[in-house]
């Protein structure tokens, strides 16, 4: 009888994911007191009539490229196939190798536009950097969540992450200097423009909301299921099929529309959009370049990362269900297309419409069949 019950794997595993975060952690301070290093050495680039010291955007990217291609080497590194963390929570594989190229693809572009537009003059564009940085990281643990619990605990720190980034970019000149004309009805104000507020009041509610129904799923699924392993959907749905308790039935499927329910509201998808048009008039043009190409264009990936691998077609298996949702989204589309002469409330539109075509790709030939014969 093995009398040793925390093994060496296990001290791994949590010593690995705390001593992670603490790495980021302190990289975010090394970053903040930057500017007072260089204060130190009278570094003579600095404007003199600045209580912030200066610091251009290619220092900082060449200061976040090289733990990014250090932490790249720590990964090939392993010579385990598979190696899991935090309990089995994070789990590392090939695909989460692959998915870590791609995600630092994309985010070495972002950052190379957003430092190469950018003069870093004061504390708020600094959170906002840093703001950027964290978001790096915390998709890559989205990706690499094995559980339920871990899939809902980074993403509820992704939204915290967009709501600082939100609420530190209006206080920098270039927000205010990026949304000048852009509306034909000019709602600007010399202290805090009217869809700013709007915006941050539909994110936090909308935020808020979902949040409460995603705890709220995840303890019915605990109490139903007794785990938080999603690879119990793959049986959920022969539950369905197999018990004939109307009461088991129904309790299921409120479970698993509660979580579609939170996911489609807190991602704006199909048919929950209606908060986007004002939600994308608020924001400044650099952060909303970068919640569309980086926070949303992943958290959807996700979506549908996780819909093909761990439910295959599973999650289209009402298709009146699916259907009726494409037909109210439609509909909503059609209410709001009329917010499209704003510039920034356009660009919501025509990403409400991507994804309309995602879903319809999604359902494959079933749609196309109880369409057409």
């Amino acid at each position: 009888m093995n009398m040793f019950l925390i093994n060496f794997s296990m001290l791994w595993s949590f010593s690995f994911f705390f001593i992670f975060i603490y790495i980021i952690t302190i990289f975010s301070i090394i970053i903040y007191i930057i500017p007072s290093l260089k204060n130190t050495i009278n570094y003579t680039k600095f404007k003199k009539n600045s209580n912030f010291d200066y610091l251009t955007g290619f220092d900082l990217y060449f200061l976040l490229l090289t733990p990014l291609i250090l932490f790249l080497i720590l990964n090939f590194s392993w010579s385990s196939y598979t190696i899991s963390a935090w309990f089995g929570n994070i789990i590392f594989s090939s695909f989460q190798y692959k998915i870590f190229f791609f995600i630092f693809f994309f985010y070495s572009l972002i950052l190379t536009a957003y430092c190469s537009s950018f003069y870093f003059h004061s504390k708020e564009i600094y959170d906002y950097t840093i703001t950027i940085f964290n978001f790096f990281f915390w998709i890559l643990f989205l990706f690499s969540s094995n559980t339920l619990f871990t899939v809902t605990f980074f993403i509820e720190i992704l939204s915290t992450l967009i709501f600082l980034m939100l609420a530190t970019s209006t206080f920098s000149t270039t927000y205010f200097y990026n949304n000048l004309n852009l509306n034909l009805h000019n709602y600007f104000n010399p202290t805090t423009p009217f869809f700013f507020i709007q915006m941050l009041m539909y994110f936090f509610w909308i935020s808020l909301i979902s949040s409460l129904n995603l705890f709220f799923f995840l303890i019915l699924f605990y109490l139903k299921f007794l785990t938080f392993d999603w690879f119990i959907f793959e049986f959920i749905f022969y539950f369905l099929t197999s018990t004939f308790t109307l009461k088991d039935i129904f309790f299921s499927l409120f479970i698993w529309f509660n979580l579609l329910f939170s996911i489609f509201l807190k991602c704006g998808l199909v048919p929950f959009y209606f908060w986007k048009p004002i939600f994308f008039k608020g924001i400044p043009l650099h952060a909303l370049f970068f919640y569309i190409c980086f926070f949303y264009f992943f958290i959807f990936l996700f979506f549908i990362y996780f819909l093909l691998i761990y439910m295959n077609e599973i999650f289209f298996f009402f298709l009146i269900i699916n259907l009726s949702l494409l037909i109210i989204g439609i509909f909503i589309l059609l209410f709001i297309i009329c917010e499209a002469f704003y510039l920034k409330a356009f660009l919501a539109i025509s990403s409400i419409i991507n994804t309309l075509f995602v879903f319809l790709a999604l359902n494959s030939t079933n749609f196309t069949d109880f369409i057409f014969f």
